[in-house]
C-alpha cells in the first residue's frame, strides 16, 4: 500500500511544496495526506490574517508555529508515523522543513540532482554522507526523525536561494534511493516514461519556478 502522499500549490507569489513519506504503521497513510493538506491551508491562512513571511527567518517561525499546532490536531485521532519535507518558494527564496527521508534537490540540464538536504537516518548519523552512498547502504531504511505522536516537531531548516529558472526536485526516499543517477533523470525528463520496478513507493514533485 502506498503511504506516500505530495502536494504542489501555486498562491499568487508563492510556491507551496510538500511530500510526505508515510511508514507502514496504521494510519501513517491518512497521516501524511492530513499534514500536507494542512499545513498549506493554515499558512494561507495566516497570511490571509496578517503573518509576514518577508524573508526566510519569518518564513521559518511561521512553519515552526504551524507544525506545533498541526501537531496536537492530527493526533488527537490520528496514528502513525511519516517523514516530511516542506517547500516554501517567495521571493527568490526557498525555504526547507524537514524530517525523515525525504528529500530536495537541484536538477542540472542534464536531468543529474543535487540534493540539499541531508537525511534523517542510522546511516547518515555525522550528516556527511551523499544520497548516492546513503542509497547503497540498508541502515538508510532506519529514519531517525519524524512525525510522531510522542514527540513534537522538530524540523532542520534549509535556505537556498530560487531564482527564475531553477528547477526543485522534492521526493521520497523511493526515488533518491531506489532509482539510479540515469534512471532519475529519465523519470523528471520523461516522466511519462515507464518507472522501473523497485521495492519502495516512488514520489516526486519536479518544480521549474
Amino acid at each position: 500500500m502506498n503511504h506516500d502522499f505530495a502536494v504542489a500549490e501555486i498562491d499568487g507569489t508563492r510556491g507551496f511544496f510538500v511530500i510526505m513519506d508515510g511508514t507502514s504503521k496504521p494510519g501513517s497513510g491518512q497521516l501524511a495526506q492530513g499534514l500536507a493538506q494542512g499545513v498549506i491551508r493554515a499558512y494561507q491562512s495566516r497570511i490571509a490574517l496578517g503573518a509576514e513571511d518577508s524573508s526566510p527567518d519569518l518564513v521559518e517561525q511561521l512553519l515552526n508555529s504551524i507544525l506545533m499546532d498541526m501537531h496536537r490536531q492530527l493526533f488527537t485521532n490520528q496514528t502513525g508515523t511519516t517523514s516530511y519535507l516542506i517547500g516554501v518558494a517567495s521571493q527568490g527564496q526557498l525555504t526547507l522543513a524537514y524530517e525523515g527521508d525525504c528529500a530536495c534537490g537541484i536538477a542540472g540540464s542534464d536531468g543529474k540532482i543535487e540534493w540539499l538536504t541531508p537525511p534523517h537516518c542510522k546511516a547518515n548519523w555525522k550528516r556527511d554522507r551523499a544520497h548516492r552512498e546513503l542509497a547503497l547502504d540498508p541502515a538508510r531504511n532506519l529514519v531517525t526523525r519524524s512525525l510522531r505522536a510522542t514527540r513534537a516537531p522538530n524540523p532542520d531548516f534549509v535556505r537556498q536561494l530560487a531564482p527564475a529558472g531553477t528547477r526543485f526536485v522534492f521526493a521520497t526516499d523511493g526515488f533518491w534511493a531506489e532509482l539510479t543517477e540515469s534512471q532519475q533523470a529519465a523519470a523528471i525528463n520523461e516522466p511519462a516514461g515507464d518507472i522501473a520496478v523497485v521495492s519502495d513507493d516512488v514520489t516526486w514533485i519536479d518544480v521549474r519556478l
